[in-house]
């Protein structure tokens, strides 16, 4: 089949790309597999899980390919689409954004395509991000700046380009609530209170419970755009109050971003958390105790949990407006998800034995 292919058909799981190659070269030392350079005319085959057909002679390809690699992008971070002619139309090439770094500028210089793109369209971009493409392969010369949903006809001049993550100046996210099930069976914890009552009146027993390394949570997110999550956790029971002998645990969640590129980008954040619990009670007159607070432990399995976040913008971008309050920055407020798996305190529950003196 080299040189020999006109019409091609492909089924390939969501976020696999083939990539059909005219030439084959070796991919240059410190670069990418997606750099196309010296590989002439190429098209990118995209998995969508479905079956989808391409004939190679409306893009420039009949009796050309000699090669492919395949590999999986993360689609989520958005791509252009550049052609060789106007209207979106023969020989083409995807910038996948996820393979390539922000903030840095690439070239065409030796792409087929390179001063031959008449045309380019990225839908699929979000609008917290942004691209810059150039006419000349230094970032120098007349420059087109792209921003989500449009589409542009251009004769035959871009060799280099850029992107960045438009990152909010201020974000603020809501807190959330989280309880971990008690499944029959499972672990918990005990402290034991040995006393005495010997008046006629009754009298608080207080009993605190504190382990230092008693649980572990982890949140995770697949914001595409964060580099780093940082994780609070604080419980908000019903401790401390007379009387009340059983009470389930509920912890509130609180969740930061952070957007700085670096080396090392994690998306998710492990808490080994403390534990502290209180409870009160009433002795009877007259008797001698055992206070016994017992504190079940459950287990969270992984669970999405949604949430707002509201974010400033130093450029609007859609559905926000212009906040007086913090510098006329554009506000918008947007969904959040993340994940959060552990073992966490679900429930307490504090008993009284006594023996009358």
């Amino acid at each position: 089949m080299n040189d020999k292919t006109t019409w091609v058909t492909w089924n390939l799981p969501l976020n696999t790309v083939v990539t059909l190659m005219a030439d084959d070269k070796p991919v240059p030392i410190g670069s990418t597999a997606a750099d196309l350079s010296h590989c002439d005319e190429c098209i990118d085959l995209i998995g969508t899980g479905r079956t989808e057909a391409v004939d190679l002679r409306e893009v420039g390809m009949n009796d050309k390919v000699s090669s492919f690699f395949w590999r999986t992008v993360d689609l989520k971070m958005g791509a252009i689409e550049v052609f060789e002619h106007e209207a979106f139309k023969g020989n083409r090439n995807i910038i996948f954004l996820s393979e390539w770094q922000p903030a840095t500028l690439y070239n065409f210089n030796h792409w087929w395509l390179n001063d031959k793109i008449s045309s380019l369209r990225w839908q699929s971009l979000l609008d917290r991000q942004t691209a810059v493409l150039f006419d000349n392969g230094d970032g120098s010369g007349d420059n087109l700046i792209i921003l989500k949903g449009m589409e542009y006809n251009r004769n035959d001049k871009l060799t280099s380009f850029t992107w960045e993550p438009l990152t909010p100046v201020k974000e603020v996210v809501a807190p959330f609530q989280i309880t971990a099930s008690n499944p029959a069976g499972s672990n918990g914890l005990e402290e034991v209170y040995h006393g005495v009552n010997n008046t006629s009146l009754p009298q608080p027993v207080t009993v605190t419970l504190n382990k230092t390394e008693a649980q572990q949570v982890t949140t995770s997110t697949t914001d595409t755009f964060a580099t780093g999550i940082s994780t609070t956790i604080t419980y908000q029971s019903a401790t401390g109050i007379k009387d009340v002998s059983f009470t389930s645990v509920t912890a509130a969640v609180t969740v930061s971003f952070s957007y700085t590129r670096t080396q090392n980008i994690t998306r998710s954040d492990t808490k080994t958390l403390a534990l502290t619990i209180t409870q009160t009670m009433n002795a009877p007159p007259m008797t001698k105790f055992t206070a016994k607070l017992l504190v079940s432990m459950g287990r969270i399995p992984p669970t999405e949990y949604h949430t707002t976040a509201e974010r400033w913008y130093n450029i609007p971008v859609t559905g926000s407006v212009m906040d007086p309050s913090n510098d006329n920055l554009f506000k918008r407020v947007e969904p959040v998800t993340v994940t959060i798996e552990g073992s966490l305190a679900s429930s307490t529950h504090l008993v009284i034995e006594t023996t009358p003196l």
